[in-house]
């Protein structure tokens, strides 16, 4: 008989190296928001999978309630951006979510409705 361990919205993250609260992390290829800080390696932080987040963002592009979140590696620390819902061409980027509440073009944060699974590159 399967037993259900955890409601599985919080993920248990061991972190490689300095993590801020808030932060957007890519673990494997599931999004997340560190919901702790951490000063470096080794240490364990909860990670939200799902639900509502503020996230750093690109200050370009439409960030228009319903679109799709994508975010792109850059360096080490993933950045938040959008697209059409029809998808944007190229390689690395990947839906992360929903955008949740329409900003400005020029705005550096964004609410994302993270989407709990899974990411895929379009």
């Amino acid at each position: 008989m399967s037993q259900s361990l955890q409601a599985g919205e919080v993920y248990q993250y061991t972190t490689t190296g300095a993590v801020a609260n808030g932060q957007l992390l890519i673990l494997g290829r599931t999004a997340g928001v560190a919901l702790n800080a951490a000063t470096g390696a080794g240490q364990k932080i909860g990670v939200a999978l799902e639900g509502v987040f503020s996230i750093n963002a690109v200050a370009t592009g439409a960030k228009t309630a319903g679109l799709r979140a994508m975010y792109r590696a850059t360096g080490s620390t993933p950045q938040m951006k959008v697209t059409t819902v029809s998808g944007e061409a190229g390689t690395g980027k990947y839906t992360i979510g929903t955008i949740w509440e329409t900003a400005a073009t020029t705005a550096t944060t964004v609410k994302v409705k993270l989407i709990g699974g899974p990411i895929a590159a379009i």
